[in-house]
């Protein structure tokens, strides 16, 4: 009788310690968030949030290396690096955090052959960002023609020549249109 009365006693005191474990929140994984009266405590706290946000000067972050084959790994397989990270929402719309200056940061690693089980010291060459600026365009906005110039955060031809060339024909009715980066001629004004 005694055991069967420590048996339901046990159980009632696992049925309420259950029940006082806190539920995870329904959004499991997710930020909640959660309202509060707006105060200049709450306020400072919030510029001082953004402000650190900003794009300014590289920070440290991890960068994953890739192996230089599926059949070789990397160690280590990843490394702090300064990059350009931050937001721009009071630069232009649309613009990001980007390089203005890039440096090739080596680095000694050792590369593991899985096939032939050997390990060979190596370096990786990694870009380093050393400064940094809110740009509007990437790499893959230039279009076929032109370049993305990081220094500037603007689209440029590359054949930097032929537009030398061109410019020196102004007089001969022609002009470098900057979007194709080649020479055409003028069109003419009809009066």
């Amino acid at each position: 009788m005694f055991i069967e009365m420590a048996k339901i006693f046990l159980f009632a005191v696992l049925f309420v310690f259950v029940e006082a474990v806190p539920k995870p929140h329904p959004r499991l994984g997710k930020d909640v968030i959660q309202k509060v009266a707006c105060t200049s405590a709450n306020e400072r706290l919030r510029n001082e949030i953004i402000e650190k946000s900003k794009c300014r000067e590289p920070k440290e972050v991890f960068v994953y290396l890739t192996p230089p084959s599926a059949h070789e790994q990397v160690i280590p397989s990843a490394v702090w690096v300064k990059r350009c990270v931050g937001i721009c929402d009071y630069e232009a719309e649309g613009s990001s955090c980007a390089s203005t200056n890039t440096v090739k940061k080596a680095i000694s690693i050792r590369i593991y052959n899985v096939k032939t089980k050997k390990e060979t010291c190596s370096t990786y060459q990694i870009d380093e960002h050393r400064s940094c600026g809110c740009c509007n365009l990437s790499s893959g906005e230039c279009g076929m023609s032109r370049i993305y110039n990081p220094r500037k955060c603007t689209c440029q031809c590359p054949n930097m020549e032929e537009r030398r060339n061109c410019l020196r024909k102004r007089n001969q009715n022609m002009r470098w249109n900057r979007f194709k980066c080649t020479c055409e001629e003028r069109r003419r004004r009809i009066q």
